[in-house]
């Protein structure tokens, strides 16, 4: 069973499971929750792939078709929120982020190591979020030029662990990541 009692011994955790998410494909890591808010203002919440962490620069990235809803929450407040729910380690992260959209030119590089198998989900007629009149009036096309890359700069991380005692934690990247304990 473990136990967190070192604030830094917690977030090195929490960024060791994040980093396996993108090395390990069978880690719910891998696909954490996203959450933008809609037109209306109400969250909307979806499953996203990890392409990316890195620590150092404090970011994690996701790929998205660029007429995809999300991009147009993101346009208009370009905060998001990102949830792990890691049920072996019992750990749940969350994260406030700031996303930056990288398109056109600036994704070549990463469109040429997007397998073929996986370039269909960026190009899909109509654009995902479409009302069709039934499930399969839609046609997967690759298209470069639809393809996105969300860059998320995190701002915040929170950490709650469900062992046997609950220990909860904020990071701030505001404060150098000087973590602080907070009441489960």
């Amino acid at each position: 069973m473990r136990e967190f009692e070192i604030l830094e011994k917690f977030l090195d955790f929490a960024w060791a499971q994040i980093s396996r998410g993108k090395a390990d494909k069978k880690s719910p890591a891998r696909c954490p929750t996203f959450i933008t808010t809609n037109n209306h203002g109400y969250p909307r919440a979806r499953t996203l792939v990890l392409r990316r962490s890195n620590r150092e620069s404090d970011e994690i990235e996701f790929h998205t078709d660029k007429t995809s809803q999300k991009m147009l929450s993101l346009e208009k407040d370009p905060r998001a929120g990102i949830h792990f729910w890691l049920p072996r380690t019992q750990l749940q992260i969350q994260m406030d982020v700031i996303v930056e959209v990288r398109v056109g030119e600036l994704t070549l590089s990463n469109w040429k190591n997007v397998p073929n198998s996986s370039r269909t989900s960026f190009g899909t007629i109509p654009s995902p979020g479409t009302v069709i009149q039934k499930s399969l009036d839609y046609r997967q096309l690759p298209d470069q030029n639809r393809f996105a890359i969300l860059i998320c700069h995190i701002k915040l991380i929170e950490l709650l662990h469900l062992g046997a005692k609950h220990v909860r934690a904020r990071f701030m990247k505001s404060q150098q990541w000087n973590g602080q304990w907070l009441a489960p």
